[in-house]
């Protein structure tokens, strides 16, 4: 299978990020009710804690996601499809992955709002992410989430008949799953939150590719999420000098399509229901940026 030419990103950004800033920390009150849940009701101990976490995580890689605040932010209920797969979570034996996680409060608030524990799967590339999620609410004893370290350019792209013994069984062990390739055509819900934006056009497509991978070929499977968009695709300037890549509504279906019919055959992207819409940015990014929200969902 031809495989798209995957840039991987800098170890440190051309140009140096902006310091933190403290102000930038705005919460909502939903977001607000679930960190007095998550950590505390004082509002001082979950500020302290969040910046130490913060701080430590901007030296690992100064993402502007770290700096505004948005790894205690609930994004991913900001999708349009969320309710709908929450419901569906909470009725069946569906497993979801949240792909670049980070401290994992999105998936911590999925079981707050009623997904089962033992059906959430997190990863990210840097393992201090995931043991600064736990540092800030305090729960490894207690988490009932599967977190794991891994590079999802280690997912070797083609059908899930190519994958592990267990995953060619049908069978879903989570305390067996070491690595992504394991997840091949086991995930009913995969969830991605300012990770396609990240890289450039090529690269976004090797990503599409890796995940219909892991993606379970039924329907009303769903792959959702948001990043950086545009009205018409092209290159982002980037204030720290990095080589990204946005995404129209249209060329995004487009994307996806295309991506399905070379992993599946020709016709396949004919089941596919993509849906894209821009929408505003979120808090502490440049006011001029856009945000791509979107679902696409087997049917």
């Amino acid at each position: 299978m031809s495989d798209p030419q995957i840039t991987h990103e800098l170890p440190t950004p051309p140009i140096a990020a902006p310091p933190l800033d403290r102000s930038l920390w705005k919460p909502n009150a939903v977001e607000l009710a679930f960190l007095h849940e998550a950590i505390s009701e004082d509002d001082e101990v979950v500020k302290a804690r969040m910046f130490e976490v913060q701080e430590k995580s901007y030296k690992d890689y100064p993402y502007p996601c770290i700096r505004a605040f948005h790894f205690v932010s609930l994004m991913m209920r900001e999708n349009a499809v969320y309710e709908d797969v929450l419901k569906r979570g909470k009725a069946g034996d569906s497993y979801l992955l949240d792909l670049g996680c980070m401290m994992g409060t999105d998936l911590r608030n999925l079981v707050r709002d009623g997904y089962p524990a033992q059906k959430l799967i997190g990863c990210d590339l840097r393992d201090n992410y995931i043991k600064a999620g736990y540092e800030l609410y305090r729960d490894e004893a207690t988490c009932g989430i599967k977190f794991l370290t891994g590079d999802m350019f280690d997912i070797v792209p083609g059908s899930p008949a190519q994958g592990t013994e267990e995953t060619r069984s049908g069978a879903l062990d989570l305390g067996k799953v070491k690595q992504l390739n394991d997840l091949r055509g086991q995930l009913s819900f995969i969830y991605t939150g300012a990770l396609f934006h990240l890289f450039d056009e090529p690269t976004q497509r090797a990503i599409a590719l890796r995940l219909c991978t892991l993606w379970k070929r039924a329907p009303g499977g769903v792959i959702f999420g948001r990043h950086q968009g545009r009205k018409e695709e092209g290159l982002i300037p980037d204030h720290m000098g990095r080589l990204r890549y946005a995404h129209s509504p249209s060329s995004w279906g487009r994307m996806w399509t295309e991506v399905v019919e070379q992993l599946e055959g020709e016709g396949s992207g004919e089941s596919l229901r993509v849906r894209a819409q821009l929408g505003a940015a979120p808090s502490g990014v440049p006011s001029d940026s856009t945000m791509l929200y979107w679902s696409v969902e087997r049917i």
